[in-house]
């Protein structure tokens, strides 16, 4: 089955994509919109509730994200590699694994970024949000468009990566990527439906600015540039993790570990949209404790890498592929 998807990752989707389309503007099939629009909107307000007919939503973005990636990495990326002088295959399909990721986390994080300096979490460019914000008003039930838009389109792109973690030339790392992914959508989907959605925004705005220049570093070094340019890219992204996934995301970890139990109530409430009871209170510590027992474990790898660069190396990935 893998083997299938892998092969027809731009034309099935495309097929996809298209009755969908079709169906909604050409034949004017009612429920065709539940795949393309959020539905649950409060007329009075103007803000949206999640619904059922949202997974409708997820699932077709998955399948765009599917075609979406093999459509900029066959079409522009691997031609722009094969010009730039990228000669080894696995090298080029690298580059474009590394090109779209650095694409894809550039716009997710800007978006992002937009809806955090938007809500009333927002702090300043220095450290971007206010920990006693997020649960400020809990539980948020009704939120701005593009927030929940954003936000199921994060939770297809995750789902999709799954997939993409499958396809892929296996990495040294591939029990922890796959335990990151795990835990990344337990998090993502359980936020959403505990309505903890101020705090899943954070999180990924934290998580992905890092990611962008880490696959843009990556990204140059399969293009040859000289390894001093990508010695201070990677140097600026060793700042950017450890100020981003270790001490802003300390304490939105330290927010759910002491500062929730003092501001929201243990109440059980599903038909209010209150999830935060004693038995359940622990779960987005855990998770949130997890992943970044994880990111720890990477951070040792990047400080690998920095000894390399002091004795005089130029910076290789660690989390690299098997094949030298």
């Amino acid at each position: 089955m893998l083997s299938f998807m892998y092969r027809h990752q731009l034309d099935v989707p495309a097929a996809i994509i298209a009755v969908v389309l079709a169906s909604h503007f050409q034949l004017r099939i009612p429920v065709a919109e539940t795949f393309l629009f959020l539905q649950n909107q409060d007329p009075k307000t103007g803000l949206y509730s999640k619904a059922y007919t949202d997974l409708n939503f997820i699932g077709f973005w998955i399948v765009v994200f599917t075609f979406l990636r093999a459509f900029v990495m066959t079409v522009i990326l691997k031609p722009f590699a094969v010009w730039a002088g990228v000669k080894k295959e696995h090298q080029q399909n690298r580059f474009q694994e590394e090109g779209w990721v650095c694409i894809y986390y550039s716009i997710s994080w800007t978006l992002g970024m937009y809806v955090l300096r938007t809500s009333p979490v927002w702090n300043s460019w220095t450290f971007w949000f206010k920990p006693e914000a997020l649960f400020e008003g809990y539980p948020h039930t009704q939120l701005p468009h593009v927030m929940l838009w954003y936000y199921y389109v994060q939770l297809a792109f995750w789902l999709q990566q799954i997939f993409v973690l499958h396809v892929e030339a296996p990495r040294k790392d591939f029990w922890a990527l796959m335990a990151h992914h795990t835990v990344t959508l337990l998090l993502i989907s359980g936020s959403a439906l505990s309505n903890f959605w101020r705090a899943g925004n954070v999180v990924f705005v934290v998580m992905d600015l890092a990611d962008i220049i880490l696959a843009f570093s990556k990204s140059m070094k399969y293009l040859r540039v000289p390894s001093k340019i990508c010695d201070v890219f990677f140097g600026t992204f060793m700042v950017t993790w450890l100020y981003t996934r270790h001490y802003m995301y300390a304490y939105i970890l330290h927010g759910f570990m002491f500062t929730a139990y003092k501001m929201i109530p243990f109440e059980l409430d599903i038909s209010q949209g209150k999830w935060y009871c004693r038995e359940l209170a622990w779960l987005p510590t855990l998770g949130l404790a997890l992943l970044q027992i994880l990111m720890v474990y990477w951070f040792a790898l990047i400080l690998r890498i920095l000894v390399k660069i002091l004795k005089g190396h130029s910076a290789e990935d660690e989390r690299s592929e098997d094949e030298s």
